[in-house]
């Protein structure tokens, strides 16, 4: 969409943010017969797996009130927790079409002779508590997956103090899509991304999970991260790194969630994911023998490539995050996505003005259903409050 075009990459020429369109073609007569069935069929069954999806959600947040009398017993707790999330979330997924997620370890190192089996053996052992998950975001499927293979402590991110707080599972999901929060709440205590992982190490809390993006994207490229690993080393051996991707394949619709500004974005999205017959979800890990983690790495190794159709004019603040731009250059070079300028802000920005274009800049009232705003949208509105942030 042209009014759209100044979120467009420069070097690339991608909209990140965008909900993708599947491109027009033409089909024959057998096809258009079988598309109109499907616009039938997929409503009833959107509503069927709705309704199981939700009950099934229903169902683990009972469960889970009904663990808090594990809680003085950690190992018990952790161990009932895990063991419903990795049920009840499984049967979710498999409601919204992953009937099977594609796993793989992958090494970038060329010519490299048997990886392939000690990857695959390596990526079967349990997440071992306190190590770090850097991972790219594109949908509430992602905090699924993630939940139901490791059950992890998920964080949110702020760009403006370079910290982070724990989160639940369901903050997690309704952050998904919304408006990216800058700077920490007044009265929120938040640490260091690695005085907190280490703290979660100690406290035996499971993996933690990172998204240094900030925010959604369309699953086409990855944004600049934020340079949250400031000041740390390179190899960074106090704690363990996985770096992982999750790509979407989709042909009509894409589970991709970049817009989520209120409920009824979330819920009919959801909805239209119930409807489809399957969906398509593949996740490389990185050998954990090429992790910045690791001894041996090298971070001239890890800038020594850069992925296929990489930005061109993009320069990455090596001084001011160096184990940022190595994790971004592995993660390109894992999933083959490119690498843009753009970045948390610009999302911030873009959302702002998806707002004025779609609820308008004159009436105040429209914009404050939203529960979302930003400051075009304050400078905008002549003689207007600026509403809430959602």
């Amino acid at each position: 969409m042209e009014k759209f075009s100044r979120w467009r990459d420069q070097g690339t020429g991608i909209q990140p943010f965008l909900p993708p369109v599947p491109a027009n073609a033409d089909h024959s007569p057998i096809q258009k017969v079988f598309t109109a069935v499907l616009m039938i069929v997929k409503p009833v069954t959107g509503v069927v797996k709705f309704i199981l999806v939700s009950i099934l959600s229903l169902a683990f947040v009972l469960l889970e009130t009904v663990g808090l009398l594990f809680k003085p017993v950690a190992p018990l707790h952790k161990l009932y927790h895990r063991l419903i999330s990795a049920i009840l979330i499984r049967a979710i997924l498999v409601l919204l079409g992953f009937f099977w997620i594609k796993k793989e370890t992958v090494s970038l190192r060329r010519g490299r002779s048997g990886a392939g089996s000690r990857a695959q053996a390596s990526s079967r052992r349990a997440a071992p508590s306190g190590e770090l998950i850097v991972s790219n975001w594109s949908s509430y499927i992602d905090i699924l997956y993630l939940a139901f293979r490791y059950d992890p402590v998920f964080t949110q991110m702020y760009s403006a103090t370079l910290t982070v707080r724990q989160i639940t599972l369901w903050e997690a999901l309704r952050q998904t899509g919304s408006y990216p929060e800058l700077s920490p709440p007044a009265g929120i205590e938040t640490f260091p991304l690695l005085d907190f992982v280490k703290d979660m190490h100690k406290s035996g809390s499971g993996p933690v999970v990172i998204f240094p993006e900030g925010t959604t994207t369309n699953n086409r490229a990855i944004l600049k991260f934020v340079p949250v690993f400031k000041g740390w080393s390179v190899p960074e051996t106090s704690i363990e790194i996985k770096i992982m991707a999750l790509k979407y394949d989709y042909q009509k619709f894409a589970p991709t969630f970049t817009v989520g500004l209120d409920n009824s974005y979330r819920f009919g999205h959801l909805f239209r994911t119930c409807a489809q017959f399957y969906n398509t979800l593949s996740v490389k890990t990185l050998t954990q023998e090429e992790s910045p983690s690791n001894a041996s790495f090298s971070a001239i190794e890890g800038l020594s490539s850069t992925p296929s159709g990489a930005a061109i004019g993009v320069v990455e603040p090596v001084e001011e995050d160096s184990l940022g731009s190595v994790m971004i250059n592995l993660m390109g070079r894992m999933t083959r996505f490119r690498k843009l300028g753009l970045n948390v802000k610009d999302k911030a920005d873009f959302l702002d003005y998806f707002i004025l274009r779609n609820y308008g800049i004159s009436s105040s009232s429209t914009v404050k259903k939203t529960g979302a705003v930003g400051k075009k949208a304050a400078s905008s509105t002549q003689g207007s409050s600026r509403p809430r942030r959602y």
